[in-house]
């Protein structure tokens, strides 16, 4: 698919121990990502949201179908729920 920069926001961020890279991707959506970054390390199993709601934005747009394509993306964001008040 070719490179695409990942961010990391928040506890995510914290887990995974950077705030972005920019990697060579192969997967076409964000389920398959996912495991292909699982295969880079155990940190990245944080993505999964098993312990916590994880949320998903491709090129600034949320994301809620992990099935949803991600061929030509530039950008994917992993950040928990914010709160403020």
């Amino acid at each position: 698919m070719g490179k695409v920069k990942l961010k990391y926001f928040s506890r995510v961020r914290e887990i995974i121990g950077k705030p972005s890279e920019l990697i060579e991707v192969k997967s076409k959506n964000l389920q398959d990502l996912i495991e292909e970054l699982q295969s880079m390390g155990e940190q990245y199993s944080v993505l999964k949201g098993e312990h916590f709601v994880v949320y998903s934005a491709v090129d600034q747009n949320m994301v809620t179908d992990f099935k949803a394509s991600i061929e030509g993306a530039t950008e994917i964001a992993f950040f928990p729920p914010m709160t403020g008040g």
